[in-house]
Formats: structure tokens, sequence, C-alpha cells
């Protein structure tokens, strides 16, 4: 089954890292829904996020280990007033060291191994089933925004697919989900490969609607994700060896850019929040405040540092 994504805000951080941005594939912590790719997004604010407790607590253990604290490369905080973030569609403000959403990138890609990405978020304005996010995408040119954008879904204009990581996807007020796409193959649900329908994992959202994200890599690819310090370890499947190594390689060689964007036609656990339709995105609005990104810049511009 593939859910159509139609209505969408997007924007995109302008320097390439060992962190891309793009949109996953299947529904996290889901077997069984597969994602199309995401349409161009137009943006809709992001800012405090806070974490909540798991809907379901009973799928496997952590991936992996990373230092929380990885010192990897230099900290970045990357500021959309410099210029350091493409807005590519929609109504965005830059603020507080984030943006308030309606689209946007980065145009830096950085080598996030070893290093984090963190950052507060803010959805108490989002109506249910609203999609809103951040996300890497590991394009392979420099600071180019919306005309070289990749995730890891099959594109109908005939683009190379490539790795995504999908820190952040939000469901409203109600839920979220981490989802990790390495291999750009149909494959199955509950692949530890991690394919279109990726290895996923999911949380409850604060009641407030606000909290804070924090992404580790370690050397080794794995993936520590926790929403206001509680660990999001409730995976589906846990990625493979073959799917660590391939983001060693990608974030060592082309990296990852940072993605945020807010769209309507598939949220995570669709079975468990409110239902909403298309009619509530477009007074949605989000926002992402307090950015920093540890890592090595490995296409585009350097942004700004902290």
């Amino acid at each position: 089954q593939t859910a159509q994504m139609p209505y969408a805000t997007a924007l995109a951080l302008a320097a390439v890292a060992t962190f891309t941005h793009g949109h996953p594939t299947q529904a996290a912590g889901t077997a069984g829904t597969a994602k199309s790719e995401r349409p161009t997004a137009r943006g809709t604010e992001f800012a405090t996020l806070l974490g909540g407790s798991s809907p379901d607590d009973s799928y496997g253990p952590p991936i992996g280990h990373p230092d929380p604290n990885g010192s990897n490369g230099t900290l970045y905080c990357p500021d959309g007033q410099r210029g350091d973030i493409n807005e590519e569609h929609g109504d965005v403000t830059f603020e507080n060291g984030g943006w308030t959403f309606r689209g946007e990138s980065s145009k830096s890609s950085w080598n996030l191994l070893g290093g984090y990405i963190a950052f507060d978020m803010d959805v108490t304005g989002v109506a249910p089933e609203v999609n809103t996010n951040l996300y890497t995408s590991s394009t392979s040119q420099p600071n180019c925004g919306e005309r070289c954008y990749c995730d890891i879904q099959k594109s109908p204009s005939g683009k190379p697919s490539c790795m995504e990581m999908d820190f952040v996807e939000n469901n409203g007020r109600c839920a979220m989900a981490t989802t990790i796409h390495t291999f750009a193959t149909d494959g199955t649900p509950n692949n530890p490969n991690c394919d279109r329908w990726g290895c996923s994992s999911g949380l409850g959202l604060p009641s407030n609607g606000k909290f804070h994200v924090h992404a580790a890599l370690d050397l080794d690819g794995t993936l520590l994700l926790t929403l206001d310090g509680q660990v999001n370890n409730n995976w589906n499947v846990a990625p493979s060896q073959q799917s660590n190594t391939v983001v060693v390689k990608t974030m060592g060689s082309i990296g990852a850019a940072i993605v945020s964007s807010q769209w309507f036609g598939w949220a995570p656990a669709e079975g468990q929040c409110p239902s909403g339709d298309k009619s509530g995105l477009a007074a949605s609005v989000f926002r992402v405040s307090n950015v920093r990104v540890q890592g090595t810049v490995m296409q585009g511009p350097e942004p700004s540092k902290c």
C-alpha cells in the first residue's frame, strides 16, 4: 500500500555534512505501510519538542551505544538569517537559531559520525495527521536545494534515490517516529537492512507539544536518538551491520543535509492518534529552534559556528 503525499511544505539547510536531508518510505514502527516519495515541501516552522512515553514498548533493543556528547568535527549553529538555509517554498520565518515553518533545507552536508544534531521542536499549532519533520538527505551535489533533492523513495522524475534518515516525523501533537532508510530497494516490512520500508521506532509526544531531540551517530553508524532524554528504542527491527555500514560509507563520502517540512498524506501511529484531513495543513504551524550540529562539513559552504 502506498500513501499519497500531495500536500506539503519544506525547507533545506545549505551545507552538506555527514547528515543529509531526505524523506522516508515506511511508517515508523508500523509494518505493512510504505510511503511514496514526499511532495515538494512548502514550509511551516518547528520549535521546541518535549518527549513522551512509547505507545508500544514491545519492540526490540536499542541499536547501538553512540556517545551522545560526540565531539568529532566542529559545532555549528545553522542560521537562516545568515544564509545557511535554503527556503524552497512557502512561508518561513528564521528565528531563535531555527525556523517557523511553512519549508526549508540546509546548504551544507555533514559527516555526523561521532557527532550529533540537536534541536527543540514545538508542534502545539499542528493539526492531527499533519506530518511535521526533520530528517537528512544524502544528495551527491552540494548546495542545490530542491533541484537535486533526493530521498529513499523512487522519484517520478527519474532522480536517483539516496540514504534518508528520518530523525523525527510527528503525527500532529500525538506521536513521533524515527526511521532509517539505507538501501534503495522495495524490500519487505521488518527488513533489518532498512530498505524503503525502513527500520522504525516510535514514541508518544508530550501533552504540551514541545520537546528536545538529540540524535547521535556512533563511528560504526549506529543511531541513538532521545526525546527529552528518553531513548527511542522501540524498533520494529534493529538496523543490521550492513545498514550501519551504508551509513558509515555515505557519511564519510558525501555526508547528509538537513531537511524539514510539513505535509499531509501519511503520519506515524495513525491507528493510535486522532484523525484529521488535509484541511488541517493550511493552518498548521510548527517551530524548530536552537539547532546544533556537531560534525564535519563534506559539501557546500561552511555554516555559522556556535
